[in-house]
């Protein structure tokens, strides 16, 4: 009877880890930290057409490719890159906080697979800017959502993040607010609360502050064919 309850117990605990492990899964997100090498070079890249393709510029800042960071998902080889500007430091003296657009903060490209979301739903394609460039790899044209950040400081302690599309106008706003286990550089994205369609990436800056926009969202691939694999098999 002894061997029996605690065969029992260990099958039991067995089941919890299991479901644990599986629940994690579930809740973490395929981007993962991309190389600083491929950040700065595809940053570089895309930056060149967008420059190319779009005068009519809210925010004008020379990008520092150099400091280029991201988010990529080794699986699809989908990602989202930030150029912060090259004068780019925590300045709250600077007169240009005070008054639309604010100080240029950084340079956002994404994958179509990330692009920002308003109330849960994908923002209208005209507000967003998009250039087609090619990887290098041989493979089909790609297509990237490009935007520009600012900071703006509003009042007091309100600080907020702006980021433009196409129009004069924000797509997107967000407050500033003190930052957990943020990186140390000073700009990092990192992702919270990814589901099944959507996340929230969140900007980290001088490892103090951050703010965060909704994004549309996939998680792994691997997981998503197995699934399906498994579906197929019980038909």
């Amino acid at each position: 009877m002894v061997v029996k309850r605690v065969f029992a117990v260990f099958v039991l605990a067995i089941s919890v880890l299991s479901f644990a492990a599986k629940a994690q899964a579930a809740d973490t997100s395929p981007l993962g930290e991309m190389d600083p090498d491929i950040a700065k070079r595809f940053g570089e890249l895309i930056h060149q057409q967008f420059a190319k393709e779009n005068k009519d510029l809210q925010i004008k800042f020379e990008p520092n490719f150099d400091k280029a960071t991201g988010l990529f998902n080794a699986e699809t080889n989908e990602g989202i890159i930030a150029v912060p500007a090259k004068n780019f430091k925590e300045d709250r003296e600077n007169k240009e906080v005070e008054k639309d657009p604010g100080v240029g903060m950084c340079f956002l490209c994404m994958s179509q697979t990330y692009n920002p979301l308003a109330a849960g739903k994908p923002i209208d394609g005209k507000k967003l800017r998009k250039i087609k460039f090619d990887d290098g790899q041989g493979g089909a044209g790609r297509e990237a959502t490009c935007l520009l950040c600012s900071i703006r400081h509003l009042e007091g302690d309100d600080w907020e993040l702006y980021v433009y599309g196409s129009g004069k106008e924000p797509i997107a706003k967000a407050n500033w607010g003190e930052a957990n286990n943020a990186p140390k550089a000073d700009l990092g994205l990192t992702i919270e609360d990814p589901k099944k369609d959507s996340a929230t990436l969140v900007f980290n800056i001088f490892g103090k502050y951050s703010a965060s926009i909704p994004i549309a969202h996939k998680m792994d691939v691997k997981e998503t064919k197995e699934k399906k694999e498994t579906k197929e098999t019980k038909k």
